[in-house]
């Protein structure tokens, strides 16, 4: 066979090779032919510059007489040695003089020892204690092979995680940006519905007609409104991005106006409440802790017939406050007990959908509630018997704090700019805040807003986010770069995320309503100017 005719070996083979370096050619020629006899593939090098290239190739160990260790050579050999990856840590046998170790042997010793993983045999050796001094490095090799590999799959596992997670946030950063971009074009509609419904209630008397079908408008309005904040607030305690603002609360107080308020939006159920007479003080976010009870009311109300009592009490058990929300709906099957928490699960009991709703309040409900350092659980004996939600909430031992009732003040006559490019929310806008006395002007777009507010110098400017030409952050920044804080800019936008709230500070906004903004807020903004 010629040298073309040779098949090159594979890495599998050159990693198992032991390399032999003699100064004597027919040494190594020896120590080849009693390995290859044990079937250990050995191959002969010429010089230390071929075992170093050798080596870069692969190589199981290496077999060298001390001779051939000159100091050119041990140089050569660490520095190829140190070029190696981490995991490798080359087994190097070295056949030294018998007897007294030579002067070139202590050399060797003190040259490779404290760098390389090297052994030493006598000569003369027998061939059995050669061959298994070999074996031994190899043995030592392949654990180390053992090491390469787990790191190689580590890596390439590592490697997976993180594009997984690149993949993740991207599309975690797109929904979230999807989200918004829905809540915004949902919550204009909204404003407009909410600003025409209240400037009917200002100027057409209510007769019983009139007042049913206001009543209609007003409960789908809160209906989509809680939809669409439960959409965005799912996405935001499944990622973690809720931050409470915590403060004592009393938790009877919040349960209270939470009834109130259901009471008056839906007349049809019987919602009764049974509290001992004091306060439960909690250290929670107010606002959020009428999110959680107000979820649940709803929940009932949805489930249950009409004129059907729904009985909510509190009470305290082992320092804790347990809030329990009972009704005689169409109750939960026990294999969804612990379902029905999860998003987008809803009970399916019919297909015409009557209860409606994305199946998100439940959703938000607990992740609130664990985020309170509470828990959340629902029981009920089955389809057709009702669910009695209950929620554990740890008590505070702060002190009772009962804050007035913040009153909405009729706010005295101001020059008002509206800056908002959705036409039916702007025009209800403006004949609402023209019917409450106040001088009105409008504009459609961010570059006609800003102009408008330089050249008329209102009090108070109304100014949307989301506008063609000039976003509202730019206009709020030329103003105040313009004249400074002369006018109160308040942002009224369907942008509602915390961030959004922290930008339009930094852009120079006094405030942010998120639509649609009640009449109560709203106569709050205008009366604090």
């Amino acid at each position: 066979m010629t040298e073309s005719d040779r098949v090159p070996p594979t890495a599998s083979a050159l990693q198992e090779r032991v390399l032999v370096l003699a100064l004597m050619s027919r040494d190594g020629e020896l120590a080849q032919e009693a390995l290859t006899r044990a079937g250990i593939a050995a191959e002969v090098v010429r010089g230390v510059e071929s075992l170093c290239e050798a080596i870069a190739e692969g190589a199981g160990a290496v077999l060298v007489t001390e001779e051939s260790l000159t100091a050119a050579a041990t140089q050569l050999l660490l520095k190829t040695l140190e070029r190696e990856p981490p995991w490798s840590d080359l087994p190097i046998v070295v056949l030294t003089t018998m007897g007294e170790a030579t002067g070139l042997g202590l050399r060797t010793i003190r040259r490779l020892g404290p760098s390389a993983n090297v052994s030493f045999l006598e000569r003369p050796v027998r061939t059995m204690t050669l061959v298994a001094a070999v074996r031994t490095a190899l043995r030592a090799r392949r654990r180390q092979y053992d090491v390469r590999d787990y790191l190689q799959v580590r890596e390439e596992v590592q490697q997976a995680l993180r594009v997984a997670h690149a993949e993740a946030e991207r599309s975690s950063r797109a929904k979230d940006e999807f989200l918004a971009m829905l809540a915004h074009e949902l919550r204009n509609p909204l404003a407009a519905i909410v600003n025409g419904l209240a400037l009917l209630d200002s100027v057409d008397p209510q007769n019983e007609i009139d007042a049913r079908a206001r009543g209609v408008i007003g409960r789908q309005v809160h209906h989509l409104t809680h939809l669409v904040d439960d959409l965005l607030d799912v996405s935001r305690i499944v990622s973690g991005r809720i931050e409470l603002e915590r403060a004592p609360v009393d938790l009877a107080r919040a349960t209270r106006q939470c009834v109130e308020a259901r009471q008056s939006l839906n007349g049809t159920h019987q919602l009764t409440m049974l509290s001992d007479a004091r306060p439960f003080m909690v250290d929670g976010d107010a606002v959020r802790l009428e999110q959680i009870i107000g979820n649940l009311l709803d929940n009932a109300v949805k489930y249950s017939p009409p004129e059907t009592p729904i009985l909510i009490t509190l009470r305290e058990e082992s320092g804790q406050a347990v809030l329990r929300i009972k009704d005689q709906g169409v109750g939960v099957a026990p294999d969804m007990l612990e379902s029905i928490f999860e998003p987008f699960t809803q009970i399916a009991t019919s297909l015409h959908r009557a209860g409606g709703g994305l199946g998100l309040g439940l959703a938000v409900a607990r992740g609130l509630v664990e985020q309170h350092g509470g828990r959340i659980s629902a029981e009920s004996a089955g389809l057709g018997h009702g669910t009695e939600f209950v929620v554990r909430l740890p008590l505070s031992s702060a002190s009772s704090v009962t804050p007035e009732e913040a009153r909405a003040p009729a706010a005295p006559p101001r020059r008002i700019v509206v800056v908002e490019d959705h036409e039916d929310a702007r025009e209800m806008l403006l004949e609402l805040l023209s019917l409450q006395g106040h001088r009105v002007e409008g504009a459609g777009n961010g570059r006609a807003g800003l102009n408008l507010i330089v050249e008329s110098a209102p009090d108070i400017a109304l100014i949307d986010v989301g506008l063609p030409e000039l976003d509202g952050y730019e206009v709020a920044r030329q103003v105040r770069r313009t004249m400074g804080h002369a006018v109160r800019l308040i942002a009224v936008t369907g942008y509602g995320q915390s961030y959004d709230r922290a930008r339009a500070e930094e852009a120079g906004f006094d405030l942010h309503l998120t639509k649609p903004v009640n009449s109560k807020d709203l106569s709050l903004a205008l009366g604090a100017a």
